[in-house]
């Protein structure tokens, strides 16, 4: 039977069943796992097109990521305690930057360890990938590690944290500043973290919470794809996973706060039994591949031990009897604990090995009979040891801020820049960088027979010391070591040095200007 409905009836009948079909398509295209936009390729072998979401930014929107990732990275130095050690940095950047290149053509911004015994990762807007020592050490190999690292890395190249609507892009902002303020609490007290993190999720759970869950799946089928093409074991994904629920569980029964990376990562049993089904679709490995990153998981895993304090001479005694990561660290210990006779026992036995063992320790072995050395106050022996491994890895990031050190120690602060500026115009961000840089044109101020030359390097460690002082969030102090450089510069111009001091007083001017953008910075 049919029914004659005037027109206007059928005009809007029409936009109510188009608005529920369009509804109904948006919600299906949430739920599903792997769903990245309204359609789907049903043969990936005749057509392979790379995601392009979100690849039409305007340049306006890469600015502003870039100062959001940048205001991130100076709020978390000036708020966290972090892992410092240079071979523990390189380590986990070379394997930040494998992975990161999978999936994008920009590096990223920073990488920051945060010495906390959490499990906890993390992914800021413009490329800031933060991971804490307690992840490294709640893994049990390198591919689990790269699990973790692959997802963040995941987040960042998928833009989850720029393509959304502004409603969204306000909520993220509100995790996003939870996050900091979280990260900040746990330097001090667990708990306190845990109430600012689900405070900060609770407040934009409203808007955000079927958006997270898309991402957190996508995130997962990207990083597994980002791990296996970088090299790494698809299937220590969900065996990370596995570890991350055990403890959540755990928690939950001893009516404790949950790990930070199950807070802001939800893990459900969902995930789980996706990311498992998921991996049971890549080729098995051999046992070989399997440990083919085993040795350096040994190395960083005792080192990140020895280095964040967390353990005792017992513990790595008995280690050592069968790790040679844990037989490096307990010289690394006797050493700190100036007790030499028994760190140079140890070097002894790892001297006795064959060339191809010792070879498979380097640069860590040299790194730490050189801080043996150090602590003796044996810098020109030190600076032997090293320059022979950066001859060797020029390209190390570690063995040039350990050589730089001795070479200052020793009275070569000149020879410490050559090696150090090359490190801050690579990566602008790095602290540890900027500090021996002001601690060698320090050494040099003092110990030079020029007074031109002492007037420029005292000029220059103030400059110095601002960078640090900029990475660091304290807008003020480098503004105050900036304005004392200008000063020295000013004073210079009417002197014989006033050519030197024309172009030194403009990168001062500018480097000004730049700290005052960055303090009036708000997200």
């Amino acid at each position: 039977m049919s029914v004659a409905l005037p027109n206007s009836i059928k005009v809007g009948l029409s936009m109510m069943l188009l608005a529920m079909a369009s509804g109904a398509h948006s919600r299906e295209s949430q739920m599903l796992p792997f769903a990245d936009s309204s359609w789907q390729v049903t043969d990936p072998q005749t057509l392979d097109l790379p995601n392009l979401r979100g690849q039409g930014l305007s340049f306006a929107e890469q600015y502003q990521n870039k100062m959001l990732g940048e205001w991130s990275l100076q709020n978390i130095n000036g708020r966290v305690r972090m892992e410092h050690d240079p071979w523990v940095q390189e380590t986990i950047k070379d394997m930040t930057w494998r992975l990161n290149a999978q999936a994008r053509q920009q590096a990223p911004l920073g990488v920051v360890i945060i010495d906390n015994p959490s499990i906890n990762a993390f992914a800021a807007p413009g490329g800031v990938i933060g991971i804490n020592t307690g992840t490294i050490l709640s893994a049990s190999s390198m591919d689990e590690l790269a699990s973790v690292v692959a997802h963040e890395v995941a987040h960042i190249s998928q833009r989850h944290y720029e393509h959304s609507a502004d409603e969204r892009k306000k909520a993220l902002l509100m995790q996003l500043g939870g996050m900091l303020a979280a990260i900040a609490a746990s330097a001090v007290d667990g708990d306190a973290a845990a109430a600012v993190m689900m405070g900060s999720q609770t407040a934009s759970m409203n808007s955000s919470m079927a958006f997270s869950r898309s991402n957190e799946r996508e995130a997962d089928r990207v990083g597994m794809q980002i791990m296996t093409q970088a090299g790494y074991d698809p299937r220590a994904m969900p065996r990370f996973f596995a570890t991350m629920n055990q403890q959540s569980q755990l928690n939950q029964v001893e009516n404790q706060f949950l790990p930070s990376f199950v807070r802001s990562h939800p893990l459900s049993n969902e995930r789980l039994s996706e990311s498992q089904s998921r991996a049971q679709q890549y080729p098995a490995l051999s046992l070989s591949q399997q440990q083919r990153h085993q040795a350096l998981f040994d190395l960083l895993y005792w080192r990140v031990q020895v280095t964040g304090k967390h353990a005792s001479e017992v513990t790595l005694t008995t280690a050592a009897k069968n790790s040679l990561g844990a037989k490096l660290a307990l010289m690394h210990w006797y050493g700190d604990q100036q007790r030499f006779t028994d760190a140079n026992k140890v070097l002894a036995e790892i001297n006795a090995l064959s060339s191809t063992q010792r070879q498979n320790l380097e640069p860590l072995l040299s790194i730490t009979h050189s801080q043996l050395l150090s602590e003796q106050g044996k810098w020109q022996q030190t600076v032997d040891v090293l320059e022979s491994q950066q001859r060797l890895y020029p390209e190390r990031r570690d063995l040039r801020l350990y050589l730089a050190e001795a070479l200052t120690n020793s009275n070569q602060p000149i020879k410490a820049q050559a090696l150090l500026k090359p490190l801050t115009e690579q990566q602008p961000s790095d602290r540890y960088a900027w500090q021996s840089l002001q601690l060698a044109n320090e050494k040099l101020a003092k110990t030079t027979t020029s007074p031109q030359l002492a007037n420029i390097a005292t000029i220059n460690a103030l400059r110095y010391r601002s960078y640090d002082q900029l990475w660091n969030g304290r807008y003020e102090s480098a503004l105050t070591s900036l304005t004392q450089a200008k000063q020295l510069t000013e004073n210079l111009q009417t002197t014989e040095q006033s050519t030197s001091a024309r172009p030194l007083l403009a990168n001062i001017n500018a480097e000004l200007k730049a700290i005052i953008t960055a303090k009036d910075f708000k997200p």
